[in-house]
């Protein structure tokens, strides 16, 4: 077997192009097999066993911390705290052939990274409400990854700092809109009592001019200088018939 990064071992990787199957890569050897033969081989050469002799625990948590670090940094780099498919940005991920694979570490799946992540606060997740409960419920293997949404949870001190000024921002404009509301609301009711107010001095006013006097003509006077004369006719009173002045000629008597 070639050692890392000598002459033969570039060879190798310059011939082999494009993604291999994850399954089939050794990570203790750092080793890509083509298939499953070559994996089998693999695993049962002396070098390999010799080496896998020597991993310890501490090795699968270095690994471990080395995939979670790296699938971090990508995801804040790439997508910052927007949202995105897991299994996109899965694959996204390990279009690297030189990322730390997965069967190296101690998570056996996605998804089940995926929740570590999400508990420990590191990212977000977002499901519907039945696959939710799939994944609250450890059914990892019945969850939909297309489905599954993560978002990166940026706890850095320039983050903080720019977050807590976005908040102090909105908060003041929040504060100014409803000054100005409650300035704008006293005004429309300042308005309306000035105007309520100047309705009811004119009524007032056209009451106490519309005032009558009767004299002894029998005429109404206003406060206008508008006279009005009223004649008032007894109701009671007969019709006097006047006597006659026609003069009435003696008759002439034809007889005569």
């Amino acid at each position: 077997m070639s050692d890392f990064n000598t002459a033969k071992y570039l060879n190798k990787q310059m011939k082999s192009r494009g993604l291999q199957k994850l399954k089939y890569y050794c990570q203790v050897c750092r080793k890509q097999c083509r298939d499953d033969n070559g994996f089998r081989s693999h695993i049962k050469s002396s070098s390999h066993l010799k080496k896998i002799n020597n991993v310890t625990q501490e090795d699968i948590d270095k690994f471990s911390k080395l995939f979670e670090s790296s699938f971090l940094s990508l995801l804040k780099l790439s997508h910052g705290e927007k949202w995105i498919e897991a299994n996109r940005f899965y694959n996204e991920f390990i279009q690297d052939k030189n990322h730390i694979h997965m069967n190296s570490t101690c998570f056996k799946s996605l998804s089940q990274f995926i929740k570590y992540l999400g508990k420990n606060g590191k990212i977000r997740v977002r499901l519907d409400e039945e696959e939710n409960d799939r994944f609250e419920n450890n059914n990892n293997n019945d969850i939909d990854m297309g489905q599954l949404q993560i978002s990166y949870v940026d706890r850095s001190k320039e983050n903080i700092l720019r977050q807590q000024r976005i908040n102090e921002i909105e908060n003041n404009t929040k504060d100014e809109q409803e000054i100005r509301s409650m300035l704008l609301k006293k005004q429309i009711e300042k308005i309306k009592r000035k105007e309520k107010g100047k309705e009811q001095a004119e009524g007032d006013n056209q009451t106490n001019n519309v005032t009558t006097v009767t004299n002894n003509n029998n005429e109404i006077i206003l406060d206008n200088n508008i006279q009005m004369s009223l004649s008032i006719r007894p109701t009671n009173a007969k019709k006097v018939s006047k006597p006659n002045q026609r003069k009435h000629k003696a008759a002439k008597n034809v007889f005569d």
